[in-house]
C-alpha cells in the first residue's frame, strides 16, 4: 500500500473512531478536540502532498512539450508525398484537386474518380494548360529549362483521362469541371468535402528538383481550422484564375487517339507526308484551323478568348495506367 492510499485509510479511521466515541460520550471532550485536531492535521499533510505531486507532474509535461517541439516538430506535421494515393476518396462528394500535370495523381485515382461520378460527387480539377509559355514555366521552375517537353509529355496522357472521365460524367448524376492554369501554382492540393467539419486537404509542397519525394503537410477541417481554410482559400483564388476546359466528345477524344469515330484507324500525317498549308505571302506555313503545327497539336479556338488545346492521335502517347 502507498503511502498516499496509507494516509487516507488513516484519516478515515481516526474520523470514524472519534465521531464513536464523540457519540456515545465514551471520552470527554478533551480527548475527542485533540482527536479532531490530529484528523484535521493528518488531511493538511495529504492535501499538501497531492498539490506537491501535482506541481512536479505540470513541470514534466511542459518540459516535455518544449523537447518534442525543439526536436521533431517538423516531422510530425510533414511527410513524404504519395500524389494522393493513401487517401480514401470513396465517401467524398465534394473533391478538389490541384496541380501542374497530375500525372501520377489523376492516374493513381481514376477508377474511384469513375465511380465518385457515378454516384453523384462534384469534382473540380485545375492543372496547368499545354500552352508552350505555361510548359516552359514549369521546366524552368524544376531546374529544367532544357527539357520542356518532358511536362508535355506528362500532361497528355492527363489530359486524355480527364476526357473520358467527361465523357462518363456526362451520362452520370456527378459533375466533373476542369480548369486549364496560365500559371505554374505554387503547391499541389487534394481537398475532400472541404465545406464539412470532416473535410481533409493534403498540402504537396512543390520543389525545384524534379525526382525526389516532396514533403507534404495534412490538414483537418476540426483540427487545424485556420490554415486548413487559408488552403481551400488559396484553391479558390486559383480556380477562379482558371480557363474553363470544354472537353471532346467521345469522337473527339477517339480522334485524339488516332482512331476513327466509327472504329477505323486514322493513319498519322507523317505516313502520307506533310501537306503543305497556305502560306501568308512570305513563305510561311500559315494553319489552318484544325490542322496540325510544329508541336503536333491541332487548336480549336473556343467561344470568347480561351482556346482549349487538343492532342493530335500523330503524336499522342496512350495513358501509362
Amino acid at each position: 500500500m502507498t503511502l498516499r492510499r496509507l494516509d487516507l485509510v488513516l484519516t478515515i479511521a481516526m474520523a470514524l473512531v472519534v465521531g464513536v466515541l464523540g457519540a456515545f460520550d465514551v471520552v470527554d471532550t478533551t480527548v475527542t478536540g485533540g482527536a479532531t485536531l490530529a484528523t484535521l492535521g493528518l488531511l493538511a499533510v495529504s492535501s499538501l502532498h497531492g498539490r506537491s505531486t501535482l506541481a512536479t507532474l505540470d513541470r514534466s509535461v511542459a518540459e516535455l512539450g518544449r523537447t518534442l517541439s525543439a526536436r521533431s516538430g517538423a516531422d510530425q506535421l510533414l511527410g513524404p508525398s504519395t500524389s494522393g494515393i493513401d487517401l480514401d476518396l470513396g465517401a467524398a462528394d465534394d473533391i478538389r484537386i490541384l496541380g501542374v500535370t497530375l500525372a501520377r495523381t489523376v492516374r493513381n485515382h481514376y477508377a474511384i474518380l469513375c465511380r465518385r461520378l457515378e454516384e453523384g460527387a462534384t469534382v473540380r480539377i485545375a492543372l496547368i494548360a499545354s500552352a508552350p509559355s505555361t510548359i516552359a514555366e514549369a521546366a524552368r521552375r524544376s531546374t529544367m529549362a532544357d527539357s520542356p517537353e518532358v511536362f508535355e509529355h506528362r500532361l497528355r496522357p492527363t489530359m486524355d483521362l480527364l476526357d473520358d472521365l467527361a465523357v462518363r460524367a456526362a451520362s452520370g448524376p456527378g459533375r466533373l469541371e476542369v480548369r486549364l492554369l496560365d500559371f505554374v501554382p505554387a503547391f499541389g492540393l487534394v481537398a475532400l468535402d472541404p465545406e464539412q467539419p470532416r473535410g481533409q486537404v493534403h498540402i504537396d509542397v512543390y520543389s525545384h528538383r524534379s525526382g525526389i519525394p516532396e514533403p507534404t503537410l495534412p490538414l483537418h477541417a476540426d483540427r487545424d481550422a485556420r490554415w486548413f481554410r487559408h488552403f481551400i482559400t488559396e484553391f479558390d483564388q486559383v480556380w477562379a484564375c482558371g480557363h474553363p476546359h470544354a472537353p471532346g466528345s467521345a469522337g473527339d477524344v477517339a480522334a485524339r487517339r488516332g482512331e476513327h469515330p466509327h472504329g477505323s484507324r486514322r493513319h498519322p500525317a507523317a505516313a502520307t507526308g506533310p501537306q503543305p498549308a497556305p502560306d501568308g505571302g512570305d513563305g510561311s506555313p500559315r494553319l489552318a484551323p484544325g490542322e496540325l503545327g510544329a508541336g503536333g497539336r491541332g487548336q480549336r479556338q473556343s467561344a470568347g478568348d480561351t482556346a482549349v488545346h487538343h492532342h493530335n492521335g500523330a503524336h499522342a502517347m496512350p495513358p501509362q495506367l
